[in-house]
């Protein structure tokens, strides 16, 4: 408990020092003001660290924190996956095993494989998906790198052979000769694990956390559920271009913050939200961690 509580500290600290302003606990709230389009500009000179309060900013850092927690449980949890296998080998009930004690890793999880090195499906759990064993999966981009440098893959929002977009995550697998003999996955719900995890923290109402790849701002979370796999293309989205303009700069910048207008969390009518932003380690994909707060 005393190391994630440093960890949130040095997170916190590490974000607000990239923003170049440390907030207090005791800063002011962010005054509740209905402000026009053409206020915009002056609106990113107002909405900062120095006049957000620090319980919101709070909320961002400790989220970020037991998102990294999670996935961090998630790597070691395949990394002992991976060397249970050294020993049983990718095939068989031992195997399968393995792979049903993986399973329990998180409640988000959809199925957990063996694959081999031609990139074949060898074993899977949970029964329910037994139809994917023998698929060749080496044209998904990131199960052909670990394949072929035999490092740990990261996170990766996928269009998965079981029917579904989800996130994966491969870990190499080797023989006691240290010959790479394949892989062993973990596909879970991007949806379900990050609201297991983000729940806690949401601050209600117009204001929320949410989860985007950082390239092209693909919602892998949302409160708004309609919202989730849609990206900055998306249609909902361009007749919004302080949204579309604040989405590149997401791509772009670990961290930030910037001020918007979209639709509230019943799309009934139009406000301005201020948003701050910041990166989710990861070996794979890039995320960004997203608190936007309602500022009407």
């Amino acid at each position: 408990m005393i190391y994630k509580e440093l960890g949130a500290v040095i997170l916190a600290l590490g974000f607000l020092l990239s923003t170049g302003i440390i907030a207090g606990q005791d800063a002011n709230p962010l005054k509740q003001e209905v402000v026009t389009t053409e206020q915009g500009a002056l609106d990113d000179i107002a909405f900062s660290p120095q006049n957000t309060s620090g319980e919101a900013l709070w909320r961002l850092v400790c989220a970020s924190d037991a998102v990294n927690a999670n996935f961090t449980k998630i790597e070691t949890a395949l990394m002992d996956a991976s060397i249970a296998l050294s020993e049983t080998g990718i095939d068989g009930p031992n195997a399968r095993e393995i792979l049903s004690r993986l399973m329990l890793t998180d409640s988000s999880a959809i199925d957990c494989v063996t694959i081999d090195s031609t990139g074949t499906v060898r074993e899977v759990e949970p029964s329910s998906f037994e139809s994917v064993k023998g698929e060749n999966l080496k044209n998904q981009e990131h199960i052909n790198n670990t394949i072929n440098t035999g490092l740990y893959s990261g996170f990766h929002l996928i269009k998965a052979v079981e029917g579904v977009y989800a996130i994966d995550s491969e870990m190499p697998v080797f023989d006691r000769n240290g010959t790479l003999i394949g892989t062993v996955s973990f596909l879970f719900n991007n949806s379900q694990f990050f609201d297991n995890v983000l729940s806690p923290f949401q601050p209600g109402g117009n204001s929320k956390i949410w989860i985007a790849r950082a390239d092209d701002a693909t919602k892998l979370y949302d409160t708004d559920p309609s919202q989730i796999l849609l990206n900055k293309s998306s249609q909902i989205y361009q007749n919004y271009p302080q949204l579309l303009e604040l989405s590149n700069r997401i791509s772009m910048e670990r961290t930030g913050y910037g001020t918007y207008e979209f639709l509230d969390q019943s799309h009934g009518e139009t406000i301005r939200k201020g948003c701050y932003w910041t990166t989710i380690p990861n070996n794979g994909m890039q995320m960004r961690i997203i608190l936007t707060l309602d500022l009407q």
